[in-house]
């Protein structure tokens, strides 16, 4: 399952501004909320992928005021095994830079904390979408690092969002990495007006 401290640093890496950009309704800085998942624009189509009942989606917005940009997180199980995924969507003038799944795995290293075997990135094309992808194992299973950036930002050079996370199980094939990346939708309209409560942070761990 996520983890908040496993957010931590999500919100500057990878991010750029050309100007400062002042702060838009609903939008707070430096927010540190959970939400019910069915409130999450993470959602998946497929029925043998779920979140448990108990178990709660994350959002998080920067700490900086010169940048508006929100991470959703949510954790699935799926057949023989769990996924991990976040997707983080940017506002006026702020727009993630262009990166590859190395990129992503070696500035959220904590994600895949004792993670082995790494093998070589690659570029799949799934259903449209060019998907950047590393495979790699952790205890005990087999798993896949993806990164599918979203539409270009216009006049910058980055993108206005992008998804991101891992899967891993037991036997994870092409066909079950296939099937769990395409029943995946990501629409942040779902989480307006959300009821939210406010996420305790340990002492010395905030994000």
């Amino acid at each position: 399952m996520v983890r908040w401290g496993l957010l931590r640093g999500v919100m500057v890496s990878g991010l750029a501004t050309l100007a400062a950009s002042c702060q838009t309704t609903g939008y707070n800085t430096g927010e540190r909320v959970q939400l019910d998942c069915e409130r999450s624009p993470i959602q998946s189509s497929w029925s043998n992928v779920y979140t448990p009942t108990r178990t709660k989606c994350f959002r998080a917005t920067s700490e900086s005021a010169d940048l508006i940009s929100v991470v959703h997180a949510r954790s699935f199980e799926i057949p023989g095994g769990y996924a991990n995924v976040l997707y983080q969507d940017t506002g006026h003038n702020t727009y993630i830079v262009q990166q590859t799944v190395q990129d992503v795995v070696r500035q959220h290293g904590e994600m895949f904390k004792g993670a082995s075997g790494w093998g070589e990135p690659r570029t799949e094309n799934i259903a449209g979408n060019d998907y950047q992808m590393q495979d790699f194992a952790l205890r005990g299973k087999s798993c896949t690092a993806f990164l599918l950036a979203g539409p270009l930002a216009a006049y910058f050079a980055g993108h206005r969002s992008r998804a991101f996370g891992y899967a891993c199980a037991n036997r994870l094939d092409r066909e079950l990495v296939e099937r769990l990346l395409t029943s995946f939708t990501y629409d942040v309209s779902r989480a307006e007006n959300a009821p939210v409560k406010p996420l305790r942070l340990e002492k010395g761990k905030g994000a």
